[in-house]
C-alpha cells in the first residue's frame, strides 16, 4: 500500500506556507476566472507576476522562474497566442525579447488587484484584524530574511 503524503510529511512551516499560499492562489484564481480571466486557471499564468508593469526581459523571467528556456517561453507563447502578453526587441541585446502586457493584459492586472483585494478581506475577516496585521508583519519579516 502507497502512503498518502500527508501520512509521511513532518508538519512545519514549509508546509503551512505552502498550503495557505496554495488556497490563496486557488481563491485568487476563481476570482480572475469570475472576472473573465479563465487563463488564470491554467499553469501559463504563473508567468504574469513576473512581468513588470514596463515589460521585463524574457531572460530574467526565466532565471527567476526557475524553469527551463523552453519551458517558460512556450508559456509566454501561450499567452501571447491568447492576446495577454507580446514579445518586443530588446534594444540592449540583439535575440533577446522584452515581455510586455497587451491591453488585455493590463485589462486583467487590473483586474488582479481587485481580485487579491478581495481574497485579503476574506483571509482578514477569517482571522480578525489584529491577527491579520500580526501575520502581515510575521511574514514581511520572514521575506526580509531572504
Amino acid at each position: 500500500m502507497v502512503k498518502k503524503v500527508d501520512d509521511i510529511r513532518i508538519d512545519h512551516i514549509g508546509w503551512r506556507l505552502w498550503d495557505a499560499a496554495a488556497v490563496w492562489k486557488e481563491k485568487f484564481a476563481a476570482e480572475m476566472v469570475a472576472a473573465g480571466h479563465d487563463w488564470y486557471q491554467e499553469a501559463r499564468s504563473s508567468v504574469v507576476p513576473y512581468v513588470g508593469l514596463k515589460g521585463t526581459k524574457q531572460a530574467d523571467i526565466v532565471a527567476r522562474m526557475g524553469l527551463s528556456k523552453q519551458a517558460v517561453q512556450q508559456l509566454i507563447v501561450d499567452l501571447e497566442q491568447s492576446g495577454i502578453l507580446r514579445r518586443d526587441p530588446d534594444p540592449d541585446d540583439g535575440r533577446g525579447k522584452i515581455v510586455r502586457f497587451t491591453e488585455k493584459g493590463m485589462a486583467a492586472q487590473r483586474d488582479s488587484q481587485k481580485a487579491k483585494l478581495k481574497v485579503e478581506a476574506e483571509i482578514k475577516a477569517t482571522l480578525g484584524e489584529a491577527d491579520f496585521d500580526r501575520l502581515m508583519t510575521m511574514l514581511k519579516n520572514i521575506g526580509s530574511e531572504a
